[in-house]
């Protein structure tokens, strides 16, 4: 949430969308499993960064949405923003960019 701050922040509301990719079970392992097989770690380089097991709160499908609608809720952001970052500033973009 604090990296959704500082983007919208930084570029505004209108350009930010949420798109969490967890999924039930071991999504590290996933992730894992993905680096191996196409080479994501050398993209990487050798910049040291702390591995999360999870993100608290949007570790599944099942509570991911409603937790960032909580905190967006709790954070005073108005139902048009939330709208938005919800999926409203996808279909735009998309729109934008598919049916011209």
């Amino acid at each position: 949430m604090q990296h959704f701050e500082y983007c919208v922040h930084l570029i505004g509301i209108d350009h930010v969308a949420f798109g969490p990719d967890t999924l039930f079970g071991d999504h590290v392992a996933l992730h894992h499993a993905f680096a191996r097989q196409l080479s994501i770690t050398s993209a990487h380089g050798s910049a040291p960064f702390e591995e999360v097991a999870f993100v608290d709160g949007v570790e599944n499908p099942a509570e991911e949405f409603p937790n960032i609608v909580r905190w967006l809720v709790k954070h005073n952001y108005a139902d048009d923003d939330i709208r938005k970052v919800l999926g409203e500033n996808i279909l735009r973009v998309l729109k934008e960019v598919w049916w011209k």
